[in-house]
């Protein structure tokens, strides 16, 4: 097995498990891992395919599809439409500015929410959000590639469990990467022969994520809200790293 292969392997499994432990993380930890030694357009096609199976096998695990898809389907319809905008955003301006603003933003909330743990939105203000929060993390998801911002940190301020917090975020996470897969076949920035290459890669991915799935069931709901505030301040960070590299 060469040293590249190994190296693909190891960033797959480890950012499976903490996609299992956290419900959240896979494509942007695995990328950011894979960035380092592969180029970009070659790891994002690596991605694609063990990103979706990760988010189905959270999903099937936690359950409340049904409550969830008739909660916020307002939101999953505009985040659909927000993609459009932000696709052409990304083909025709350079987006780093946005990324670094983007990972500020992600910091601030992160540290904020970390230590205002009590902090939750009204109930009845859920049908006035879904639809322009949607919109926004469609635009800023079709912009920069992200796609937790707007629409975790919104979430995480709702009084939901910890288990229509991760369907929901899943549904979301699907979507937008049928839509981008899709895109970035037509613009034909997708490598076919990595994606197909490294299909057996959902092997591993579906191994670690049902190992991280053991540990998050261990989490209390308080607990694995701290640690996801952890991870989005580093998913911020990564994102400036990214700009000033």
């Amino acid at each position: 097995m060469s040293s590249e292969i190994a190296f693909i392997l190891f960033a797959l499994c480890f950012s499976a498990f903490v996609k299992g432990s956290l419900g959240l993380g896979f494509s942007t930890v695995c990328l950011a891992i894979l960035a380092n030694a592969i180029d970009l357009k070659v790891a994002i096609s690596i991605v694609l395919i063990p990103s979706m199976l990760s988010n189905l096998i959270v999903m099937q695990s936690v359950g409340h599809f049904r409550v969830s898809l008739r909660q916020f389907w307002p939101m999953f319809l505009t985040t659909l439409l927000g993609m459009s905008i932000g696709l052409t955003i990304l083909t025709q301006t350079n987006n780093d500015l946005s990324k670094g603003l983007l990972g500020l933003a992600l910091i601030a909330f992160g540290l904020w929410s970390y230590w205002n743990r009590s902090s939750r939105l009204r109930d009845d203000l859920i049908k006035k959000l879904n639809p322009p929060m949607g919109f926004l993390t469609g635009i800023v998801n079709g912009a920069t590639g992200s796609q937790i911002f707007p629409i975790m940190p919104y979430l995480l301020s709702l009084n939901i469990s910890k288990e229509i917090f991760l369907q929901t975020i899943n549904l979301s996470f699907t979507f937008c990467s049928i839509i981008m897969m899709f895109t970035l076949w037509q613009v034909d920035a997708l490598d076919i022969n990595s994606l197909i290459k490294y299909s057996l890669g959902v092997i591993p991915v579906a191994l670690g994520v049902w190992l991280g799935g053991k540990v998050r069931k261990r989490l209390s709901e308080n607990r694995f809200r701290q640690m996801v505030m952890l991870l989005i301040i580093l998913l911020g960070c990564n994102l400036l790293y990214k700009v000033l590299s």
